[in-house]
């Protein structure tokens, strides 16, 4: 008998916004493109993270690629482990190729959600109507109606939990 966990699917829009977070954090500090302030790098991940998880499409993109991700990362990891009892050592198998065949299929897991996420021939039903024949005040007072007070809210959320994470 299998364990039912539907119910971690509540949970997914918080798993999907850690992960951007964790990623955009790991890809700012690997690269150093904004300096070695964790402060800043960690406000400016989370502020990614919340604006990439404030559109629907982009949270649904998100969740698509992550169950594709562990697959792939269990499959490389048992591949690694089969190859390490079978040698007694990784360097055959841990070439660059190994890499770019890994590079390739996460390449082709990302083109393959995009595709599914953002084509609208195979989701109709995510088409946003843009708002026309309302004025830009009516958009300003339902947008801050809608939400803007909590957007803000998070924002300095993110500001704070940035701030008591990277301080000394």
């Amino acid at each position: 008998m299998a364990i039912d966990i539907s119910g971690l699917n509540f949970f997914m829009p918080v798993f999907s916004f850690l992960f951007v977070t964790l990623i955009v954090y790991l890809i700012l500090l690997k690269t150093k493109i904004l300096g070695e302030s964790k402060f800043l790098l960690v406000l400016i991940s989370f502020i990614m993270a919340i604006v990439f998880m404030s559109f629907s499409s982009l949270e649904l993109y998100v969740q698509t690629i992550i169950p594709w991700f562990i697959v792939l990362f269990v499959v490389v990891l048992l591949v690694l482990l089969v190859a390490g009892l079978s040698t007694k050592s990784l360097d055959k198998i841990m070439t660059p190729a190994f890499a770019w065949v890994v590079v390739g299929v996460l390449i082709v897991i990302f083109l393959i959600a995009a595709v599914k996420v953002f084509n609208p021939v195979f989701h109709p039903d995510l088409i946003v109507a843009s708002g026309e024949g309302t004025s830009l005040l009516e958009q300003i007072k339902g947008y801050l109606d809608g939400g803007a007070v909590g957007s803000i809210l998070l924002l300095v959320i993110a500001g704070v939990v940035a701030w008591v994470v990277t301080r000394k």
